[in-house]
């Protein structure tokens, strides 16, 4: 297995028990606008991951380097894999774990549009288009698509902050006094 679809693995393996933490606290559910900031805490975990891979792929090559675009491409490969394989658990999580997920959405948004003046029309409207946003298949679709660009970000990032790998300040062993 490469070093990028392992920390792939370790990605979407967080993801999916951080999911399944915010469900069970009912931070999905009845807690549904706490749980809106506390799923942030989701990019910290892509951080670390991210780190930890990136500085895995770059530990595993000969004098252990890589090029900040290497940094960078293995950040988003390790994203793009966890992203595909995320996809299938969210269908499954909001088809049959999480089956409520939209009636509490629509009821935490309805508040909020009242409370900012929507007229009954307008929130209809934007039920209906919330509504088919919050469908499985179409939440399965755009989870690449945002673990992709939330892992481009981090990457961006990390890969400057993670150096190449080692350099050498002094002329070498081979350098005469």
């Amino acid at each position: 297995m490469s070093t990028k679809f392992f920390y792939a693995l370790v990605l979407t393996i967080a993801a999916t028990v951080f999911q399944l933490v915010l469900f069970f606290a009912g931070l999905q559910t009845e807690h549904l606008s706490t749980g809106q900031y506390v799923q942030w805490l989701g990019v910290v975990i892509d951080a670390v991951v991210l780190w930890l891979g990136i500085k895995a792929v770059r530990d595993e090559q000969p004098g252990r380097t890589l090029t900040y675009g290497q940094r960078l491409g293995a950040g988003v490969m390790i994203s793009l894999y966890s992203g595909l394989m995320s996809a299938v658990y969210t269908y499954l999580h909001f088809r049959f774990i999480n089956v409520n997920f939209a009636e509490y959405t629509i009821d935490m948004l309805r508040n909020k549009w009242a409370a900012a003046g929507l007229a009954d029309s307008q929130m209809d409207q934007a039920e209906r288009m919330t509504r088919m946003m919050l469908a499985p298949g179409v939440q399965a679709l755009l989870v690449p698509v945002v673990t992709v660009l939330i892992g481009t970000v981090l990457s961006l990032i990390i890969a400057a902050l993670l150096e190449g790998g080692s350099r050498s300040t002094s002329a070498g062993p081979d350098a005469t006094a």
